[in-house]
């Protein structure tokens, strides 16, 4: 009831903000198109299972359209609306179309979302440099490791994705910033607008998802800080009978760190998630992952590396095996050729160390992955 009741006052406030007197010649709507599309060419050589044959090379494609309206009003509200739409065809279907659908009203008060957007502990978060963001940044787009040589790995804490969630964000105050984002149906997902509400969560299911972050870049003279860190919450529907010993609430927290200085950046970031997982039932399931990374800027050319090393223990959502560690190094640069253009070559190495069931057999998996490729952002 507590959370019904603070919900509703929020969207109550978002429409009495709203509804707020504007200029009376009906200021413009200002209607925007962007988004970005890259392509690349990639060759991986990784261990197989047995009775497998892998393919070693293949293109890659990530395209996104994103269309915005916003419109600067009198009382100093600015409101809006964000969509990103994926514009790559997948002959399974399994890409959805829509990725983020929002509405936002900002004002020196700070800044509201309300729809389909990641949370305050992905948007705050900070990310360390990376070779390649398409490959080893925080939410890599391209990826050729299979599941058994660990997938394609990343560290963005966004644990609720693009569910409906109201989110609220401050103006920066001297470098700091803070926010906090609520998902009352986790694990439901989205309900049509006339379904009604005649489901609720079952057993197992994450509802009301908690985030709060905060932030701090600042200058001291020729460094460059920022700080960042986050924290997610969900509970876990459950049953005296059935769900408890299986599941817990879901815990996940960041923290992160860069440095600037003049053509160098060096920055680590951290997360810790439980996966929601209770040690009552014989899992564990923690997963810890670390990341540092370093880039130098010469002109048009920017030289990076990262190492990224993740453990999950005691049971592998998905995968099975008792524990689990992948350590990851990528090196690689970024050539700007022309205002938001990009050509970009990186080489990945990643091994993976799996140890299975009770008798503790460690099978150790490696493979490299080599990628060339290019970006336009429009």
């Amino acid at each position: 009831m507590k959370n019904i009741l603070m919900s509703t006052a929020a969207l109550a406030a978002l429409a009495l903000v709203a509804a707020a007197p504007a200029r009376a010649d009906e200021p413009a709507l200002q209607l925007g198109v962007g988004g970005y599309i890259s392509g690349y060419a990639v060759y991986n050589d990784q261990d197989e299972a047995a009775g497998t044959s892998l393919r070693s090379f293949d293109f890659r494609k990530d395209t996104e359209i994103h269309l915005s309206g916003e419109v600067a009003l009198d009382n100093g509200i600015t409101a809006g609306a964000h969509m990103e739409l994926h514009a790559d065809r997948t002959d399974d279907n399994s890409h959805d179309i829509i990725e983020e659908s929002y509405l936002y009203l900002s004002s020196s008060w700070g800044r509201v979302n309300f729809g389909e957007e990641d949370g305050v502990a992905y948007l705050l978060q900070v990310a360390a440099p990376s070779a390649d963001d398409k490959i080893d940044g925080i939410r890599p787009d391209i990826g050729t490791f299979t599941a058994a040589n660990g997938g394609t790995l990343d560290y963005a804490q966004d644990p609720f994705g693009y569910e409906n969630k109201l989110t609220y964000i401050t103006p920066v105050f001297n470098g700091f910033q803070a926010g906090v984002s609520f998902n009352p149906s986790v694990s439901e997902g989205d309900q049509d607008a006339l379904d009604g509400m005649t489901v609720d969560n079952n057993i197992g299911d994450f509802n009301n998802g908690w985030e709060l972050a905060a932030r701090y870049e600042g200058s001291f003279d020729a460094i460059d800080l920022a700080l960042g860190a986050g924290y997610s919450h969900a509970d876990t529907e459950r049953d005296a009978a059935v769900g408890a010993a299986a599941s817990d609430n879901l815990n996940i927290w960041n923290v992160g760190a860069t440095l600037g200085w003049g053509a160098f950046g060096l920055g680590a970031s951290y997360m810790d998630s439980d996966n929601g997982v209770s040690p009552a039932a014989g899992t564990d399931a923690d997963t810890k992952t670390w990341v540092v990374g370093a880039d130098y800027t010469t002109g048009p050319y920017k030289l990076g590396v990262s190492y990224l090393n993740q453990s999950i223990d005691d049971g592998v959502p998905g995968f099975g095996t008792e524990d689990q560690e992948a350590d990851r190094w990528t090196a690689g640069v970024v050539y700007e050729w022309g205002p938001g253009m990009t050509f970009r070559g990186a080489v990945q190495w990643q091994s993976v160390d799996n140890v299975a069931g009770s008798a503790a057999s460690t099978a150790d998996v490696d493979g490299t992955q080599v990628t060339l490729g290019t970006q336009l952002n429009f």
